[in-house]
Formats: structure tokens, C-alpha cells, sequence
């Protein structure tokens, strides 16, 4: 018998996993194994530190159900009886990235579900309020991949939705929020602009190879078409001495590249007069025109940008709430027997 974290749990257990090649080689659970006593449960509390209690858990069946102080379980029947999954311990298991996914579309509404579609796409991780940096561990496709083949689970449409606009590459939640408030239709309170590369790998050649010491460099946001570049200065990796030589060395190779760069703060971040800046600047290099600026849009979006910089800075907030609904909403409609 093992336990499989799901809903807010299982985010939280991959928003702090740095060994991404867990998530890379997910296992297959088969139902039998979705039950587990008190005393099991304990006995896993020690890979479990982090995570906000009570635990979410995914089991089968109805009768597989328990709420108490420690654990909350929900009802989820992908019919076939396999559950993809990490595999942490031969008594733990954590949903995969893309199962994630689908199981929170069912309780975050779309903008918040995008916000978690990054970050499960993204190559960052976030541990006691500190970003660290790691490989991807999810893509757009497997997230729909995953919602098409789960055909009766609640939340599929909404993953279906959500999903094709996710983008992939985000190194920062911070970024994440740039990215969506340059790239959302105006009619939301973006900006309506084409969508940048996050992260993408340009290959240092030229007289740029002097002034870096690696193959490749990555900008935080990219229009290749464009050549223009986003630079998102963070004192997340550095000192302040360390993280000023070295986005200045990154400006340099960018431009002996090719590239514009513009510089973006979490200073420009908390100003809707910033973003607008930058976004007039984003617009002019790829031949876009910004909406008409009347009263209404720019409170349309300074209030996106509000809520966009808060999911950045509360990543708290997309597993608290659905911790909060009904868990009755996981139930499916004709309880499957037992084999």
C-alpha cells in the first residue's frame, strides 16, 4: 500500500523538488496501491516536510476516502486504474507534473490555472521563498496530452482551454508575470502583444565569445524576429556586487549579438506606467500597435498586473485555493467496483 499526493500538495511537493529527473521518469501506479493506514502515512511524514498540512492524497474509490487533522483525500477515477506518477518512496508517490494539472483545473479558475501552467513548465523552483533554478520538468504538449486522454475527469475542458496558451521556459515567477501581462489580449487586460521565447538558447559566437564563458546564453524574454531581448534583474542567485557584473556582462554579449536589451526591475514591475513603457517598447520592435489607452484599460490593466505580480510573490495562493472548495466536486458520478 502507498500514498499518491495530489491537488495542492503534489504542487507544493514539485515546486520544491530540485531533482527534476524524479518528475522525468514517472512511474505507473496501479489502483491497489492508492490506500494506505494512519501508520503508513506517518511513517512518509519525514518526505513530506514543507508541505502544508492537511495533505491532499488521490485515492479510487469511495470507500478509500478520509478527512482527519493530517490528510484530506480525493476521489479521482481515471478508469483505466493507472495513475501516473513520482515515484518518491515504494510508500509515496506524487502526481506528475501534467496529472497535477488536470487535477487543479477542476478548482483554480483559468487565470490562476495559467499561472500554475507555467510554473509546472517553467525550469524553476521555489523553496522557503527562495527561486532556485532546474531543468524543465513538463511541456505544453504532455499538459495536453494528458487533459485529452483523461476524457471524463472534471476539469478537462478547462485544461483543454488553458493549456495551449501556457508558455514554456519561465526562469522565475516574476518572469512568468512579465511574460503574461505583455503577452494577454487586451480585452483581459494585457497587452496583446506575440508571445516571447522564455529562456530560450542563443549560441554565443563572434567577438561575443570573449565576453562569456559559455556556449550558449539564455534571455529572461525573447522576440528573435524582433532582436530584442528582456532582462529580468533579480537578487535572487547573487549579491548585489556579483548580480550587477554579471547582468552587465549579459547586456553585452546580448548586444555584441545582435539584440536590443531592455532591462526590467521588480521596481518597473510594481508600476502600471513602467509596463506600459515597456510594453510601447515590445509593440515598436515588432510592428504592433497598443490598444487606445482609455480609462477603462488602463484599469483593466493595472488591476492584471496587480493580480499577475501577486501570484509571483504569493505562490502560496494557487494551493490555497482549492484547499478550500468542496472536495465533493472530485467525486465521479458512478463509483467504480472494486477488481
Amino acid at each position: 500500500m502507498a500514498y499518491v499526493l495530489g491537488r495542492g500538495s503534489a504542487v507544493e511537493w514539485l515546486r520544491q523538488n530540485r531533482n527534476v529527473s524524479l518528475v522525468q521518469h514517472p512511474w505507473t501506479v496501479p489502483y491497489p496501491l492508492l490506500e494506505g493506514s494512519r501508520t503508513r502515512l506517518e511513517a512518509v511524514l519525514p518526505h513530506l516536510e514543507g508541505l502544508s498540512v492537511p495533505y491532499q492524497l488521490i485515492v479510487w474509490t469511495r470507500e478509500d476516502r478520509r478527512r482527519t487533522a493530517l490528510a484530506c483525500s480525493h476521489m479521482l477515477d481515471l478508469r483505466d486504474g493507472h495513475y501516473p506518477a513520482i515515484h518518491v518512496t515504494d510508500e509515496l508517490f506524487v502526481s506528475t507534473p501534467e496529472f497535477t494539472f488536470l487535477q487543479m483545473a477542476s478548482v483554480l479558475d483559468d487565470e490562476h490555472l495559467l499561472f500554475l501552467g507555467l510554473e509546472l513548465c517553467g525550469r524553476y523552483g521555489m523553496r522557503n521563498g527562495r527561486v532556485f533554478m532546474r531543468r524543465q520538468a513538463c511541456t505544453r504538449q504532455q499538459l495536453l496530452a494528458f487533459a485529452e486522454y483523461a476524457r471524463h475527469v472534471h476539469g478537462r475542458k478547462r485544461a483543454l482551454k488553458v493549456a495551449p496558451n501556457v508558455l514554456e521556459g519561465a526562469g522565475s515567477p516574476m518572469e512568468a508575470a512579465l511574460a503574461l501581462v505583455l503577452h494577454a489580449p487586451c480585452e483581459e487586460g494585457g497587452h496583446g502583444l506575440a508571445a516571447p521565447e522564455l529562456n530560450r538558447s542563443l549560441s554565443v559566437v563572434g567577438a561575443a565569445r570573449r565576453l562569456w564563458p559559455d556556449d550558449h546564453i539564455t534571455p529572461d524574454l525573447l522576440w528573435e524576429d524582433a532582436k530584442l531581448a528582456i532582462e529580468y534583474d533579480s537578487d535572487e542567485h547573487h549579491t548585489a556586487g556579483q548580480r550587477i557584473a554579471n547582468d552587465a556582462r549579459r547586456r553585452d554579449v546580448l548586444v555584441e549579438l545582435g539584440y536590443r536589451v531592455v532591462t526590467v526591475t521588480t521596481e518597473h514591475m510594481r508600476s502600471t506606467r513602467e509596463v506600459e513603457r515597456i510594453a510601447g517598447i515590445v509593440a515598436r520592435a515588432v510592428g504592433a500597435d497598443l490598444a487606445p489607452q482609455d480609462e477603462e484599460a488602463r484599469k483593466a490593466r493595472a488591476s492584471l498586473l496587480e493580480r499577475m505580480r501577486r501570484m509571483a510573490t504569493h505562490p502560496e495562493e494557487l494551493t490555497a485555493l482549492p484547499q478550500a472548495r468542496d472536495s465533493r466536486s472530485w467525486r465521479p458520478r458512478r463509483p467504480p467496483a472494486r477488481p
